[in-house]
């Protein structure tokens, strides 16, 4: 049986599984900075909604199985975790322009050859929507020109080709850098058990945008107990002008609400450096990097100003944000955290470094203690 086959059969029993990646320092795509991204990762085999948003709520985030957790203090540019309180979300003057461009294009009464007929001041006040889901479903009736369809996250060439377009055109990558392989790694692949409460059903996504039978947009998302998580987002360059990237964080806002779960509430955006925090979606909360407490971003707002790192934690000591100091990690709590050695068998990580005595692996098995927790760290099996 190889690890694979062990570990199928480990996912009815424990609800995640993973490898230890340890830090990582690599370029910065924000900043363009040469091994100046610092962050501590892990290859999840498998692993629980429920634990993966306790890991985000603790700053983390994935690219396919690899999950990572940005070295606030050291790290170039600093992605704090935002989210968006989508029962209180108002529209915005400037989004609600956004919104009613990509239904008129939709209706067929705008098109960006025509910017004359943009001027909409003479339409009735009564026919214009009045809250987020009005104005997302007013296409919804357009003779099936427009559609959008969730799905479990699963390859197709058409979304392998739209990802090899977008790539080309937004981020200048390389055409030969875009295989398949690396779209299903980064984009397909997750480790996250589907799981169903009720009539939600939690899991990796992707949201595709249709139009007259052509995809023309995709987020990759997470549908976790707590919050609706972006991931990622893809448009066909040729739609440009229709601002799908800011049309999207509106269709996965409405997401939340339309998922009815009284527990699901919010809506985790992509993490992105302090610079790029202008608030255009409000109510939203930043994560403290140092005690993971939730705070209003016009908080955090005045103080990016002055500084790239900030924290409104007091009187905690720390080598690294957000961890647990390393004086902490006790015989004892090494005695609860799991290791697995193959075969159906799990030993206590106490009891494997008494065996081997090899004082990488236990640093390695500590620093995950330390970045994790020790909730999460009591209920992840570790496997090497």
């Amino acid at each position: 049986m190889n690890s694979d086959d062990e570990y199928d059969l480990l996912k009815d029993h424990v609800s995640a599984l993973v490898s230890l990646c340890g830090d990582s320092q690599h370029d910065c795509g924000y900043c363009d900075g040469k091994d100046t991204s610092k962050s501590f990762g892990i290859w999840a085999h498998f692993m629980s909604c429920s634990d993966y948003q306790a890991l985000i709520d603790r700053g983390w985030r994935r690219s396919g199985h690899y999950l990572y957790k940005p070295d606030m203090e050291r790290t170039c540019c600093p992605q704090y975790t935002i989210r968006l309180h989508a029962m209180d979300y108002k529209l915005t003057k400037g989004q609600k322009k956004v919104l009613n461009k990509f239904n008129r294009y939709i209706q067929g009464t705008w098109s960006p050859e025509r910017e004359e007929q943009q001027d909409v001041k003479n339409k009735p006040k009564e026919n214009t929507p009045k809250s987020l889901l009005d104005w997302v479903h007013a296409p919804d009736h357009t003779d099936n020109k427009y559609k959008l369809k969730l799905e479990p996250s699963s390859y197709t060439k058409e979304k392998h080709e739209l990802y090899k377009k977008y790539q080309i055109s937004v981020h200048h990558d390389e055409p030969e850098e875009l295989t398949e392989r690396k779209f299903r790694r980064f984009l397909i692949d997750s480790p996250l058990k589907m799981e169903t409460k009720g009539d939600v059903t939690f899991g990796s996504f992707h949201q595709k945008y249709i139009l007259d039978g052509k995809l023309i947009a995709l987020s990759v998302i997470d549908i976790l107990p707590s919050c609706v998580s972006a991931v990622y987002f893809m448009y066909d360059p040729d739609y440009s002008f229709l601002g799908l990237g800011k049309y999207s964080v509106f269709r996965e806002v409405s997401l939340v609400l339309e998922l009815k779960d009284d527990d699901l509430k919010y809506y985790y955006m992509d993490s992105c450096p302090k610079m790029n925090y202008k608030g255009q979606y409000e109510p939203s909360d930043l994560l403290d990097p140092v005690d993971y407490t939730w705070h209003p971003i016009q908080e955090f707002r005045k103080e990016f100003t002055k500084h790239k790192f900030v924290t409104f934690a007091q009187g905690i000591e720390y080598t690294t944000a957000g961890w647990l100091n390393r004086k902490e990690i006790t015989q004892s709590v090494l005695s609860n955290v799991l290791v697995y050695i193959g075969e159906g068998r799990v030993l206590p990580a106490k009891h494997l470094l008494q065996a081997i005595k090899d004082p990488q692996i236990r640093a390695s098995i500590i620093d995950f203690v330390c970045a994790v927790g020790l909730d999460l760290a009591y209920s992840i099996l570790i496997s090497f």
